[in-house]
């Protein structure tokens, strides 16, 4: 039965991601949400420039927490805790910010989604591109690793 959904997938075309189409959906993605989140932060005009400070310095370790799960080998632990930071982000900025209801109320949901598709894209499986493979162990110019 796997078998054949494979096939009945790979047809369809989706199956394995190519490297292309695996940057093209995260690039994707990051412009698309990094617009979002600008849409969404319009609501912030009541906060000071002080708690507007703190916003933008949580919201940024939010996003690099997504940008880390398609770019670390501990994909699965950041994808984790991504999931934290989105779920709790309004209750925590509540604390930081000490106020109730400061952060616009869609900010949670456009980071759940975000990091909802980052994952789907993240785990679903790739092609292995074999030539760039070879290419990369042969090239003269990369300079072997050095073990300290």
């Amino acid at each position: 039965m796997g078998g054949k959904m494979s096939r009945v997938f790979a047809r369809t075309g989706l199956g394995r991601m190519s490297s292309g189409e695996y940057q093209a959906n995260l690039n994707g993605m990051n412009m698309f949400f990094g617009a979002v989140l600008g849409f969404v932060l319009s609501g912030t005009e009541k906060l000071s420039a002080w708690q507007f400070g703190v916003l933008l310095t949580a919201l940024a370790s939010v996003v690099i927490t997504v940008l880390y799960i398609s770019s670390s080998k501990h994909r699965l632990m950041y994808s984790l805790l991504a999931l934290f930071y989105a779920a709790t982000f309004p209750e925590v900025m509540s604390v930081l910010l000490r106020g109730p209801d400061l952060v616009p109320d869609k900010v949670r949901p456009t980071l759940l989604v975000w990091i909802g598709m980052t994952v789907m894209v993240e785990f679903w499986s790739r092609e292995r591109n074999e030539a760039a493979d070879k290419a990369a162990s042969n090239d003269p110019a990369r300079e072997p690793e050095t073990q300290q």
